[in-house]
């Protein structure tokens, strides 16, 4: 098998944009989980192998349901528009906190209510799951590049439209961050604890403190 470079250094070596560079930092996230570059388009840049293509197409189709351009945009739609996360924030939101207690106590041996009462409890209703709907659309939009589905054009210019709705709802990487993170539980609220969520706080530590981080290396307001 192939040796699997992973990029440590923040460099930009194909001379992008600062917008265009924070549009793929908006993928971070994802690509600090499977050690991908933070500073190219294409996830592996000039080190791409047989096996790492494959492996990206299997992640597509197997975890995202993604073979072509017409399942990206429809994953992009829905990715876009799901408001799942805040119907049910809203909902155990109604509740008092003595309801909460009760609520919780009596779901003791159903962890996936137990855990959605906890994140409603430790996140207001203005910290919904966006920050990791759209930067998953954004590292699904790199891969389908990488994946030949879609050219560089449409690339950059479903990436812009992603940046929007971005801009739209955070005002910097630390509330981006903090969402990514409500939504890491929340997709794994069946079953979840602390040594699950360890190494997705790792990598947003990394993320905010590093200093090859991207999101160090590009300000928030470098999107404009």
């Amino acid at each position: 098998m192939s040796q699997i470079i992973y990029y440590q250094n923040f460099e930009n070596p194909t001379s992008l944009s600062k917008k265009q560079l924070w549009l793929i930092a908006t993928s971070a996230m994802f690509s600090e989980s499977h050690k991908e570059f933070h500073d190219t388009l294409l996830p592996h840049h000039v080190f791409s192998t047989p096996e790492l293509v494959q492996k990206s197409k299997t992640r597509m189709l197997q975890e995202w349901e993604i073979n072509n351009s017409d399942d990206l945009y429809n994953r992009i739609n829905y990715l876009s528009n799901n408001v799942d996360y805040d119907l049910t924030q809203h909902c155990w939101g109604l509740l008092s906190e003595e309801e909460l207690d009760k609520t919780q106590h009596f779901a003791n041996n159903r962890s996936e209510t137990r855990n959605v009462i906890g994140i409603v409890r430790n996140y207001g209703p203005e910290n919904g799951v966006y920050g990791w709907q759209f930067g998953l659309c954004t590292w699904m939009i790199r891969h389908s590049f990488y994946n030949n589905l879609i050219t560089e054009e449409e690339t950059w210019n479903l990436l812009e439209e992603n940046g929007k709705n971005i801009r739209n709802k955070f005002d910097s990487w630390e509330s981006f961050g903090l969402s990514f993170m409500i939504g890491v539980q929340y997709r794994r609220r069946q079953n979840y604890d602390e040594a699950s969520l360890a190494g997705f706080k790792n990598h947003i530590t990394s993320l905010l403190t590093n200093k090859n981080s991207p999101w160090l290396n590009i300000n928030w307001n470098d999107y404009e």
